[in-house]
């Protein structure tokens, strides 16, 4: 008697087992709607990445070509008078000198300063530390 009703409810589950493949609508739905909420979340801290990103190249890029205008300056005497005679020998690379808004930075020689500057993402213009604007005197 016992194995019998053993064996039924064996039986029983495996139906049930076969029956019920995948998912059911609600539950798609409901972890859809949970996906939704945390996309939207989400969004907010990503989207001003892109900005902060190209904010933090330009200031990198200044204080380099600062450095670069420095060793020019230790080794000839004076400041270049443009941004291309830093390349090779003080910029390993050229690739055009752009800012975050993929303009071209400004560099005006007045030996013994000079100002370099450029925008950034929002279009306020940020100057070098090296620039005579900013009172260090290069």
């Amino acid at each position: 008697m016992l194995q019998r009703i053993k064996r039924k409810l064996r039986f029983a589950l495996a139906q049930c087992r076969r029956d019920h493949k995948g998912f059911t609508l609600i539950e798609v739905i409901a972890v859809t709607i949970i996906l939704g909420v945390m996309a939207t979340m989400l969004l907010p801290s990503i989207d001003g990445v892109g900005a902060k990103a190209r904010n933090a190249k330009l200031k990198n890029d200044l204080a380099t070509l600062d450095q670069a205008i420095a060793s020019y300056k230790l080794e000839q005497g004076s400041v270049p008078e443009s941004l291309d005679k830093l390349v090779p020998e003080y910029v390993a690379r050229n690739k055009g000198f752009k800012d975050a808004k993929n303009e071209d930075l400004t560099y005006t020689a007045n030996d013994p300063n000079y100002v370099l500057s450029g925008k950034d993402a929002e279009g306020q213009t940020v100057t070098s530390n090296g620039s005579a604007e900013t009172g260090t005197g290069g």
